[in-house]
């Protein structure tokens, strides 16, 4: 005689709770878009007046894309370190995802031997976020100190 099938439980608030950020961060990423679009056509016509004006325009720009260097990339470094030290718990307690309020949050955890290979798997991608976004921000403050040098028609 066969057992019923398991019927899950959805956790409604925990997945709208999920979505409600997920629609935050999608808003707020619309928003900074259009801020940043409307910032460029300033300083698009503000390049297009004089000489004077150009080697201004250039001066906001690098210090506009120093300033991104700095957001978007010092977040994304932010986040990496915040993977590196859940998995650096989940390694001394040996579960995964570790308990906190900075978790993952999963519903399955995973004990033992899983747990301490999903946890250093992810130490490697906490790593890997942090090196790819010190490079990243790194890169583009770069690409500001060229256009803040640039002095050419």
């Amino acid at each position: 005689m066969d057992a019923p099938p398991v019927q899950r439980q959805i956790d409604w608030r925990s997945l709208a709770l999920r979505l409600a950020v997920l629609g935050l961060a999608v808003a707020l990423g619309l928003g900074l878009e259009r801020l940043l679009a409307a910032r460029l056509e300033e300083l698009d016509a503000l390049g297009h007046r004089s000489y004077a004006d150009l080697l201004l325009a250039r001066a906001q720009l690098a210090t506009l894309l120093q300033q991104v260097a700095v957001g978007v990339f010092g977040l994304t470094a932010a986040l990496g370190v915040g993977v590196i030290a859940a998995c650096r718990r989940s390694l001394a307690l040996e579960l995964f995802p570790p308990p906190g309020s900075w978790s993952w949050g999963g519903r399955r955890k995973v004990a033992g031997r899983q747990a301490v290979l999903a946890a250093r798997i992810g130490l490697g991608l906490g790593v890997a976020l942090v090196l790819a976004s010190a490079a990243g921000g790194g890169l583009l403050w770069y690409v500001a100190a060229v256009v803040r040098a640039c002095r050419a028609r």
